[in-house]
C-alpha cells in the first residue's frame, strides 16, 4: 500500500517539532511547490512587518528622518526580492559542501530544507511589534533578543536535521555543510583585507 503524500499544514508541524522522521519521509520525492509556497508566505509576513514598522530614526535631522521613514515599503520590497535570491544561492552552496563531504540528496531537497527552516523566523513578528511599541522597556528588548536566540538556534537545528536525513550523512558533516561555506568566506575576506592592506600599506608611507 502507497503511503500517502503529507499536506502542507503536516509538513510544517511535522519540520518544526519532528523534523528527522519529516525529512526522512520527503527524501527522495521533495514537495517543491510546498516549499515555494511556504517560503513566500513566510517572506510576505516577514516584509510586512518591515513595511509597516516605520524605521527606526533616533535623533538623525528631521529631514533626514523623514527620508528614512519613508524607505520602509521599499526596503521590504527590495529584501523580498533578495531573500529569493538568496534562498537559491545558499541551497546552491549547501549542496556543493554537502556533496564534498559524501552527501546523496539533491538542491531541491535543500530548497525544501531551507524553506522549512525559515518558518520559526514568524515567531519573532509579534514581538518585534511589541518591542516598537514599547521602545523604552526592558523586558520588551529582553523578550526580542531572547526569543531571536531561540529562533535562530530552532532554525539551525532544523537545517541541520534536514541536511543530515536528505542527504544520508552524520549530524557533523551536516554542521559541517552549513557552517564551512561561512568559515571560508570569512578566511577569503580576511586574506583580501590583509593583501588590501599590504598593498596600500607603503604607498600611504611614501605619501604622508
Amino acid at each position: 500500500m502507497n503511503e500517502t503524500k503529507p499536506v502542507i499544514t503536516e509538513l510544517i508541524y511535522g519540520a518544526l517539532f519532528a523534523p528527522a522522521s519529516t525529512f526522512r519521509r520527503i527524501s527522495g520525492d521533495p514537495p517543491l511547490f510546498y516549499s515555494f509556497i511556504v517560503f513566500l508566505a513566510v517572506l510576505v509576513l516577514t516584509s510586512l512587518v518591515q513595511i509597516v514598522i516605520p524605521q527606526q530614526v533616533g535623533n538623525l535631522p528631521p529631514e533626514l528622518a523623514d527620508a528614512l521613514s519613508g524607505t520602509g515599503p521599499y526596503l521590504g520590497i527590495i529584501g523580498a526580492v533578495f531573500s529569493v535570491i538568496g534562498w537559491f544561492i545558499q541551497a546552491g552552496v549547501f549542496q556543493v559542501f554537502a556533496e564534498l563531504f559524501g552527501g546523496r540528496g539533491r538542491a531541491a531537497e535543500v530548497l525544501t530544507v531551507l524553506a522549512f527552516a525559515s518558518v520559526p523566523g514568524v515567531v519573532i513578528i509579534p514581538f518585534r511589534i511589541f518591542s516598537y511599541y514599547t521602545p523604552d522597556s526592558l523586558l520588551s528588548s529582553f523578550l526580542t533578543m531572547a526569543v531571536t536566540l531561540a529562533v535562530i538556534v530552532w532554525r539551525i537545528a532544523i537545517l541541520t536535521i534536514g541536511l543530515r536525513e536528505t542527504h544520508q550523512f552524520s549530524t557533523g558533516k551536516a554542521l559541517a555543510a552549513i557552517f564551512v561555506p561561512g568559515a571560508v568566506i570569512l578566511l577569503a575576506a580576511g586574506i583580501l583585507a590583509a593583501s588590501l592592506i599590504g598593498l596600500f600599506v607603503p604607498f600611504l608611507n611614501q605619501v604622508f
